[in-house]
């Protein structure tokens, strides 16, 4: 046949069964309309948020939002969403049966979408069957990406913690133990000030030898051979006090910062699209299901036919 021969035929075809095409379209149309109603077809509605990510430290040559995207895919989050709402009655998934959890992570992906938009922020979108639940996914994923991050950076900032807690005992110990020997030197030998004792120690000799007691000299004796037996220690060791000190004040102003990034309490989204209740449907789109099922339906019908007529 020639194709103008195959399109007469169709066309007559399609008159000849009119009154068929018709019965088929509509049988197709009200069966797609009730099997897309809510009772076969529960309504989803969506929630968005849009969020830029802040106080983030990069580990590689990645972005702050390619982490913070990391971030909220990760199994923690997740799973805890999971936890929160009790998706697997939600979804009616048995976690029990074989591959329980696949289908249930497979579903909670359908349904959580998270992109980097072209402006560098990141899109949440979480659709359920209550609009409400669908907004309060979005917060709860919005507070869950602040804790673990937090989380993480904690862990970190709290390994500086000991290495720092550790450097300040150490110095503390150095500085108690050259503190403890002064003390012994102040209290047996009268030694409190090196520089001063030995200029003032020198006045009094040269006053003395002008005059004074025998006993006034012996005394100062006394007290200049303490100074230079044990003067030179004691000089020593009060250079290295406060070298030991000057070290121990350095590393208490490190810890105090180490301290600060452990207890401080960051959150690292911005928020510029707040989730909200959404009042409006976005699954299943009916008038679509129900078009394309009739179309499909007409379609099928009109080849059947055609065969049918071929083979007579």
């Amino acid at each position: 046949m020639s194709a103008e021969l195959n399109f007469t035929t169709f066309f007559a075809l399609l008159r000849r069964q009119g009154r068929l095409f018709l019965a088929v379209g509509l049988c197709a149309a009200v069966l797609s309309a009730i099997l897309s109603g809510p009772s076969f077809m529960p309504p989803r509605y969506r929630s968005t948020a849009t969020v830029y990510p802040v106080n983030l430290n990069s580990y590689s040559i990645e972005t702050r939002t390619d982490q913070l995207l990391q971030l909220l895919e990760s199994n923690s989050i997740r799973d805890s969403l999971i936890r929160q709402f009790g998706l697997p009655a939600k979804y009616e998934i048995d976690t029990a049966a074989n591959g329980g959890y696949w289908a249930l992570y497979n579903e909670f992906n359908d349904r959580v979408e998270i992109s980097k938009t072209r402006y560098e922020s990141v899109q949440i979108e979480i659709v359920d069957e209550e609009p409400k639940a669908a907004r309060d996914m979005v917060n709860a994923m919005l507070r869950q990406v602040n804790l673990l991050a937090r989380r993480l950076q904690r862990e970190k900032s709290h390994e500086v913690l000991i290495i720092a807690e550790r450097a300040l005992a150490h110095e503390r110990m150095k500085v108690d133990s050259v503190e403890k020997r002064l003390n012994v030197l102040r209290q047996e030998s009268g030694l409190l000030s090196y520089e001063a004792q030995v200029k003032e120690l020198t006045k009094g000799y040269v006053r003395m030898l002008a005059g004074g007691s025998q006993t006034q000299r012996d005394a100062l004796r006394s007290m200049i051979k303490d100074l230079e037996e044990k003067g030179g220690e004691f000089r020593q060791l009060t250079e290295l006090s406060n070298l030991f000190r000057g070290n121990y004040d350095r590393l208490l102003t490190e810890y105090e910062k180490v301290v600060n990034d452990v207890t401080k309490e960051l959150t690292y989204t911005n928020v510029v699209v707040y989730p909200e209740i959404s009042d409006k449907k976005v699954y299943p789109v009916r008038w679509l299901i129900v078009s394309t099922t009739t179309l499909s339906a007409l379609f099928l019908c009109f080849v059947l036919l055609v065969l049918r007529d071929h083979r007579r």
